[in-house]
């Protein structure tokens, strides 16, 4: 599967680096116990995206802007939307395990039932913001990679690789890498998802906001009247 398919963009949801030294294991051990305090309280996030998405066979790159909604509705459950300005601009909304992606410029909504992927899509939508280090442990072989600068930012760096335990996330999924502060919240600035096909995606986060407070509709897509409504796949 490819990552630019419909299911792999909910995982990647809702690079300039220099390597330092590697850090010490109880860094690693730290950072976890930080995300376990932060899983606690997280509820919701809001902040300004930017998704490089690399596509393997072409060796061509694609970037897209925007802004990123996360909600934490319930235990292990999250509701986002990416609203992308530039250079096409579309809505992907992801709401109970079903992803709705609108296209404005032809007044359409694709909509995707996930369903039979059951607790994957949850898990992948919540990394980094919502979930425990606990969590992260059980399901994924974690490496602290070293400690890093990211162009732009004064703060260092936790570069970490989550290899996923179970052979479903395999399908989707090679590795995952997160870049976390070493101080402070525990959220990642940046995270790149490596796809099976050697394709890969590079998210990177700005003006972060955590738990602020959203309108009742903060994750409503509003379309306007005569979208069409299409089902890919059915």
């Amino acid at each position: 599967m490819r990552l630019y398919s419909p299911t792999v963009t909910v995982f990647l949801a809702l690079s300039a680096f220099t390597a330092l030294a590697a850090p010490p294991a109880d860094d690693l051990h730290d950072l976890l116990l930080r995300m376990d305090k932060a899983a606690a309280t997280f509820k919701a996030m809001t902040a300004q995206v930017t998704y490089v998405t690399h596509t393997d066979v072409l060796n061509e790159d694609n970037t897209e802007t925007g802004t990123a909604i996360m909600q934490k509705v319930q235990p292990g459950e999250v509701e986002a939307l990416v609203d992308f300005v530039n250079p096409d601009p579309h809505t992907l909304r992801i709401q109970k395990r079903r992803l709705e992606i609108y296209r404005p410029k032809i007044k359409q909504l694709e909509v995707y039932d996930l369903q039979n992927h059951g607790e994957q899509v949850d898990k992948f939508v919540m990394i980094g913001f919502g979930t425990s280090g606990a969590e992260l442990a059980k399901d994924y072989s974690m490496t602290a990679l070293g400690s890093e600068s990211l162009k732009g930012q004064t703060a260092k760096f936790v570069h970490v690789r989550l290899v996923p335990r179970s052979a479903e996330a395999h399908e989707y999924v090679t590795n995952l890498e997160l870049w976390i502060p070493e101080q402070g919240d525990p959220y990642p600035a940046r995270e790149k998802i490596l796809a099976p096909s050697g394709d890969y995606r590079v998210v990177t986060y700005s003006d972060l906001k955590i738990n602020p407070a959203l309108p009742p509709a903060a994750l409503q897509l509003k379309l306007p009247s005569g979208v069409k409504t299409v089902y890919p796949g059915k």
